[in-house]
């Protein structure tokens, strides 16, 4: 692949996207949505078009201008945007009318068929990114106490659940009671939402659905993470091992070591026996 058209999200998930595929010898091309994707990512990318949230004729028009053929979808869109600032042009009307309901994964799937539908080959977000997925096991000195594992355990069924609904990827537990889900407000604020409701000592579990795609829906935790969970006393991070990106995978681990926050790659069983434990 010798270049790569990047759609950028919000985060640094896009960023650190476009620096690996550029030191692995591609050219990237990023279409950077306005009022979601970092100003980094023009430095990051070899060229950077911003285009509005629902442009995807725009969109379209850059890449084949730019001859791209591969493409790949990187950081988060709240759907804030589609409420404040809707600008969706005839191609992306075109899109959203098959669809019955406007959850994250279902978007993202029809944006996926339809890029290539338009020739386009729509390749993975972790493409250069293998070394930020972790294996399963505690990526920190400390390990979880009896009462954190039984939350983690607990909070990564939740957490399953959740996300295969589309609402959310994450669940904030203590004392094997979910204290606050994730939907639309993202990780941070679910956090912090726990926190206020149960104090410290709470578990953060974030998990990808079953199945998932990991072409455009990939889990991330940065160094924000471990700051807010530090803010409001939570204890662990379990996320989904390797479907989860670290985002500044040392400096989020340092971070966690120093508030004492353990940090944990979770392989979650299979969906038939998780049921059978309910």
């Amino acid at each position: 692949m010798r270049a790569v058209g990047l759609i950028a999200g919000e985060g640094g998930f896009p960023v650190l996207f476009a620096q690996a595929a550029r030191r692995s010898g591609c050219r990237v091309v990023a279409c950077a949505i306005v009022g979601a994707a970092p100003a980094e990512i023009e430095s990051s990318a070899d060229k950077t078009y911003w285009v509005k949230l629902g442009k995807i004729g725009t969109l379209l028009e850059h890449f084949r201008t730019e001859g791209i053929k591969d493409v790949v979808m990187c950081g988060r869109i709240r759907k804030e945007i589609f409420f404040k600032n809707p600008a969706i042009d005839w191609v992306g009307m075109k899109l959203l009318s098959h669809l019955n309901d406007f959850r994250t994964g279902r978007i993202l799937s029809a944006a996926a068929n339809f890029l290539e539908e338009q020739g386009f080959s729509v390749r993975s977000s972790v493409l250069f990114l293998g070394d930020l997925l972790p294996v399963a096991g505690v990526l920190t000195r400390r390990t979880p106490n009896d009462r954190e594992q039984a939350d983690i355990d607990f909070g990564v069924r939740m957490a399953r659940a959740l996300s295969d609904l589309d609402i959310g990827q994450s669940v904030v537990v203590k004392d094997r009671i979910v204290v606050a889900a994730e939907a639309v407000e993202g990780t941070d604020e679910t956090i912090e939402r726990g926190g206020r409701i149960a104090g410290a000592g709470t578990v953060v579990v974030k998990m990808n659905a079953p199945g998932r795609d990991l072409r455009f829906d990939v889990p991330t935790v940065g160094v924000a993470t471990i700051r807010r969970m530090r803010s409001v006393g939570s204890t662990v991070l379990a996320v989904h091992a390797g479907q989860t990106l670290l985002l500044e995978k040392d400096a989020l681990l340092a971070e966690a070591e120093d508030a004492g926050i353990s940090v944990v790659a979770v392989d979650p069983a299979p969906v038939s026996e998780e049921s059978a434990g309910r």
